[in-house]
C-alpha cells in the first residue's frame, strides 16, 4: 500500500457539499489556522489522464500481446562515485502518510550512498483530482480506513515514529467513515496544503527539499508536535534547516509564479512516469510507486553499480531499522 488518503465518492444527485468554514473532520488546536499566512491563489492544480508517451505505458511488460514500445534504459558500467553519483526523483506528497514512511531510507540512502535523492513536492491527489464545479472523482471506498489501520501499524514494524495526521494537510468530509461525504474542499478553502507545498517548493530552489521534509514532516505525521499543532511549529522548522521563514513568504508573496513554476514541473515530470500516486521514485524514468518498492528500487541502483560513500553526508541518518541486504532485497 502507498497510496495517500483518497476516499472520495462521486457526488451523488442532490447532495449538499458540508460547510467548509465550519466542519472539523481532524482536529486542530485553536488558532492553528491563523499562523497561516495569507498567500496569492495557486492556478490551478487538477490533473487528468496523462500523456500516452509516459514511461509506465511505454514499458510495460504484459508478454501475452506484443513487446514493450521502448526497452529498459541499458545497465550503466560506468564506475559510481561521489563525483559521477546516481540520481533518483521523488514525487512526494505533503499529506501522504506513505511518503513519510519512505522519507528517512530515501534520506539514509542519500546520506550513506553515492546517489542524489531529489524530492519533488507536489499537491496531493484529492486536489489533483477534484473535479471543477465541485464534484470529486470517485474514490475508493475501501482505503481510507484500512490506512488508518495500516499507517500506524507500518510506522511500528518500520521503527519510524507515526500518527495520523490532525490536522489532516487537506480539508476533506472523511470522517465519522460511513457517514461522512468523502468531499473534497476546494482549493479557496483549504487552509494548509498550499502553504506547506510552496514552502516545499522555496526549499526545492534552495537545494533544501529533503531537508525540508525530514523537518517539516514528522510534525505532521511522526508526532513531532502535540496533537493538533503541526501548523504552530513549521515557521521554526523552516528556519532550523537554514532558510528564512519570513523571507521566502514575502517572496512567495510578490513572486508566486517562480514557486507555482516549480509544483507545476514536478506534476509534469510525475505526470510523465505513468504514475498516480505517491510516493514515486524514479531512477533513469523507471518508476517504482510506493514506500513498499524501496528494496525494488535499491535493487535496481545495486544493477547500475551503486557504491557506498566512504564518509556520510549531510542530513546525517541512523541505518533503518528495515533497511535492504547487500543483495538489495529483503
Amino acid at each position: 500500500m502507498a497510496l495517500e488518503p483518497d476516499d472520495r465518492p462521486a457526488i451523488q444527485e442532490g447532495v449538499k457539499e458540508p460547510d467548509w468554514d465550519t466542519i472539523q473532520p481532524t482536529y486542530e488546536a485553536p488558532g492553528a489556522r491563523d499562523v497561516v499566512p495569507t498567500l496569492p491563489p495557486v492556478p490551478d492544480v487538477t490533473t487528468f489522464d496523462p500523456p500516452k508517451d509516459n514511461w509506465a505505458w511505454t514499458h510495460d511488460d504484459w508478454h501475452n500481446h506484443r513487446d514493450p514500445v521502448e526497452p529498459l534504459p541499458p545497465v550503466n558500467r560506468e564506475v559510481i562515485s561521489e563525483e559521477n553519483p546516481l540520481n533518483v526523483d521523488v514525487f512526494y506528497s505533503m499529506r501522504s502518510p506513505y511518503s513519510y514512511l519512505s522519507l528517512f531510507r530515501l534520506a539514509y540512502l542519500h546520506s550513506n550512498y553515492n546517489v542524489n535523492v531529489h524530492i519533488k513536492v507536489i499537491f496531493p491527489v484529492a486536489v489533483r483530482t477534484r473535479h471543477k464545479g465541485g464534484k470529486a472523482g470517485s474514490g475508493r471506498w475501501y482505503f481510507f480506513g484500512y490506512s488508518t489501520m495500516d499507517t500506524p501499524r507500518t510506522g511500528r514494524y518500520e521503527g519510524i515514529p507515526f500518527r495520523f495526521a490532525n490536522p489532516d494537510p487537506i480539508l476533506q468530509d472523511h470522517n465519522p467513515q460511513g457517514e461522512c461525504t468523502g468531499l473534497v474542499a476546494p482549493m479557496e478553502k483549504q487552509p494548509y496544503i498550499t502553504w506547506v507545498v510552496r514552502l516545499a517548493n522555496a526549499a526545492q530552489l534552495q537545494g533544501k527539499a529533503l531537508e525540508y521534509c525530514l523537518a517539516v514532516s514528522p510534525l505532521i505525521w511522526g508526532a513531532g508536535a502535540p496533537v493538533g499543532e503541526w501548523p504552530f511549529h513549521v515557521e521554526a522548522a523552516v528556519n532550523s534547516i537554514g532558510m528564512d521563514y519570513d523571507a521566502v513568504i514575502k517572496d512567495i508573496n510578490a513572486n508566486p509564479d517562480k514557486y507555482d513554476d516549480v509544483w507545476q514541473k514536478n506534476q509534469d515530470e510525475f505526470q510523465m512516469t505513468g504514475q498516480g500516486g505517491v510516493p514515486t521514485m524514479s531512477f533513469n524514468g523507471e518508476p517504482f510507486f510506493g514506500q513498499d518498492r524501496f528494496n525494488q528500487l535499491f535493487w535496481r541502483l545495486r544493477q547500475n553499480g551503486l557504491t557506498a560513500r566512504k564518509v556520510p553526508r549531510e542530513p546525517i541518518m541512523a541505518r533503518p531499522l528495515r533497511w535492504p541486504s547487500s543483495s538489495g532485497g529483503d
